[in-house]
């Protein structure tokens, strides 16, 4: 879990139906993996082999509609020496020295006997002709040698690569055809793959896609991220832990999860657009409508921790602004997301007392139980309040009877509309907060500063007192 503070970015990209805004997903039916170019005001995308395709290429005069136009590859490379047909994916194309260079991923699902390939064109939207190997699985006494990334730091290129078995970095050659053996480093550790670097805010950033994917509406796949100051590492994420101590999937925080309309978003590539502004373009691995991949694109905002916040509240968006207009994201101090909402007089959490699910059940603090009852979400209401909404119960915080009063009680309730179930979220510093309720102006504390299991939460006028403050904690 890591403790948001400072600003964060809340509410979704606001709907509108006019040409400012676009709508997801944005890309051809079946492309994943996506890796994007632009050449000469034209961008290109590319993904993983389909059915009808080896490695697809879409185009795009404006970076939101996208055209499929060709195939880069007309048949599979042939010089995987171990496996029989073989898939080609996950590309990561780039210009250098006077030709576009795809980097392919060859390999059969569920073997790690995998390599990665370069192929080569004069123009972006090929033909391509395969040049063979560049790394294949054993080179390094490594394993399940895909997904790569290739990027060039000081001058010297690198591939970045790796899947289950961890994510690594080994430096090429000048003609970017080739490894540098001896000088490989492990970024990251097991369960996770589809690694891309971002280099902004005086850090390097570590992309990577967490979960299971492939499995439609069943994927879990989401996008996690850790950070250094250096090149070469070491990665730690939002919650200090060191990137190579991860061995299970979803240990990380989540930077890009699914929802009831985009399930499994993942294997992203990073572009700056001609407005400056970062953007993320990844897949999904189903839609409400449509369990196939498609391919879709977000904004990346900063929080005040220099954070990556994908549209706008970490989940994909059905419909946002278009590259040159106004993010429409509604800046607050704590991002939408699921918290552990913690007292900072007594560090015990915010619940709903025996994990009610009824109407005018109390709300408390209790130690940490690992019950759904002590976990909220928190959701802009686009006015400046947020709605705070119990996991468990799926019912609405409030102040009972939508009492004005000191001391006036603290419940849980069905979704009323009246204002006594928003709240004001104030910054106190120090990533500590005030809950200030819409309707009252008083603030969520704990009565008497009581520090037992059990103690009732209660409004009451701002004390300065620290039963009073509150943490929040992404779960």
């Amino acid at each position: 879990m890591a403790t948001v503070g400072g600003l964060g970015l809340s509410g979704t990209a606001s709907a509108d139906e006019s040409s400012t805004h676009y709508h997801n997903p944005v890309g051809p039916i079946g492309f994943g993996d996506v890796s994007i170019i632009e050449d000469n005001g034209t961008y290109y995308a590319y993904g993983t082999e389909t059915p009808q395709d080896i490695i697809p290429i879409a185009e795009s005069t404006d970076m939101y509609n996208w055209s499929y136009i060709a195939p880069a590859l007309t048949e599979t490379p042939g010089w995987h020496p171990t496996e029989s047909d073989p898939g080609c994916w996950a590309p990561d194309v780039r210009y250098h020295d006077g030709q576009y260079h795809l980097y392919y991923s060859l390999s059969v699902w569920g073997s790690d006997n995998a390599g990665i390939g370069l192929a080569t064109s004069d123009t972006p939207d090929g033909p391509f002709t395969d040049r063979g190997p560049v790394i294949e699985s054993g080179d390094l006494d490594l394993t399940n040698c895909i997904d790569a990334d290739t990027v060039i730091v000081d001058g010297q290129p690198w591939l970045v690569w790796g899947s289950y078995e961890g994510i690594y970095a080994v430096q090429m050659n000048g003609a970017m055809d080739d490894i540098v053996p001896g000088t490989e480093f492990q970024m990251a550790g097991q369960m996770i793959e589809g690694p891309v670097m971002l280099q902004d805010n005086g850090y390097w950033y570590l992309f990577y896609s967490s979960g299971q994917c492939c499995e439609g509406y069943d994927s879990t796949y989401r996008l996690e991220c850790g950070r250094a100051t250096s090149f070469t590492g070491p990665y730690y994420n939002q919650n200090g832990t060191d990137l190579r101590d991860l061995t299970e999937t979803h240990q990380g925080v989540p930077i890009l999860q699914g929802n009831s309309e985009f399930t499994g978003p993942g294997h992203n590539d990073v572009f700056r657009g001609p407005d400056g502004d970062w953007w993320c373009f990844y897949h999904v691995e189903a839609t409400a409508d449509d369990g196939t991949r498609y391919m879709m694109q977000d904004r990346i905002e900063w929080d005040n921790n220099d954070w990556p916040v994908i549209a706008c509240n970490g989940v994909p968006s059905s419909e946002a602004p278009v590259p040159g207009e106004p993010s429409g994201c509604e800046s607050g101090p704590i991002a939408d997301g699921t918290y552990h909402i913690a007292n900072v007089n007594s560090g015990k959490l915010l619940e709903v007392a025996n994990a009610g699910t009824a109407d005018g059940d109390n709300v408390r603090q209790y130690a940490d139980t690992g019950n759904a009852c002590q976990d909220w979400d928190v959701t802009a209401n686009g006015d400046g309040t947020y709605a705070i909404t119990n996991v468990n119960s799926g019912l609405w915080l409030e102040v009972a009877n939508a009492g004005t009063a000191e001391g006036d009680n603290i419940q849980q309730y069905s979704n009323s509309t009246h204002p006594c179930q928003a709240w004001t979220i104030e910054d106190a510093g120090g990533g500590e907060y005030r809950l200030v309720n819409a309707n009252s102006g008083l603030l969520a504390e704990v009565a008497s500063a009581g520090t037992a299991d059990g103690d009732n939460v209660q409004q009451w006028s701002d004390n300065g007192g620290e039963h009073q403050l509150w943490t929040f904690t992404s779960v």
